[in-house]
C-alpha cells in the first residue's frame, strides 16, 4: 500500500498503476479469483475445443492458451475424468494424442459462458450505455498499448 504522501509525488501514470493495483487487490480480486479457481482453466480449454471442428493435439492447446504442456496435461486429465473430453491416439501418427470435446463438455462450456455473459450484461446495464462504451474503448486501447510493450517471441 502506498501512502498519500508517496502518491502525491508520483506521475499520473504511476498513480494510475498504484490505484489499479489497489482495486485489483481488494474484494473485486477475490471475486475474480473464485471464478478462476472454480474453473482452473477448464472453461478456456472447453471453449477452445468447442470452437474447433476437429480434434486437436495438446500442444495446440498449450500455444492457444499460453500455458505449459504440463498445465494442459493436468487440465485434460481433470476434464477427461469428468467426461468432458476424450483423448485418443492419432491413427495416422501414433505419437500424437488427439483431444475431442464430448457433448457433456460442450454443454458445460455453453452453460458457463451464458452465465458469464449474463453477469457481464447486468454489470453493463448498471454502468449505462455511455460508460460501457467508454469502458470498452479504453479497455481496447489499453490492451493494444500493452501489446506494443510486451516482449515478442
Amino acid at each position: 500500500m502506498v501512502s498519500e504522501n508517496e502518491k502525491n509525488s508520483l506521475s499520473y501514470a504511476e498513480k494510475a498503476f498504484v490505484t489499479l493495483n489497489e482495486i485489483m487487490s481488494k474484494k473485486q480480486n477475490d471475486m475474480l479469483e473464485n471464478i478462476n479457481r472454480a474453473n482452473k482453466g477448464e472453461l478456456f480449454v472447453l471453449q477452445f475445443l468447442s470452437m474447433r471442428k476437429n480434434a486437436v493435439i495438446p500442444s495446440e492447446l498449450s500455444i492457444a492458451l499460453n500455458a505449459s504442456t504440463a498445465r494442459i496435461s493436468a487440465l485434460l486429465g481433470n476434464l477427461e475424468k469428468k467426461g468432458q473430453i476424450v483423448r485418443d491416439i492419432d491413427k495416422s501418427n501414433r505419437r500424437n494424442i488427439l483431444v475431442t470435446i464430448t457433448e457433456e463438455g460442450r454443454k458445460r462450456a455453453e452453460t458457463e459462458m451464458k452465465e458469464i455473459q449474463g453477469l457481464m450484461t447486468r454489470v453493463f446495464i448498471d454502468m449505462g450505455e455511455e460508460d460501457t462504451s467508454e469502458f470498452i474503448r479504453l479497455t481496447s486501447q489499453f490492451f493494444e498499448l500493452m501489446k506494443k510493450y510486451l516482449p515478442r517471441d
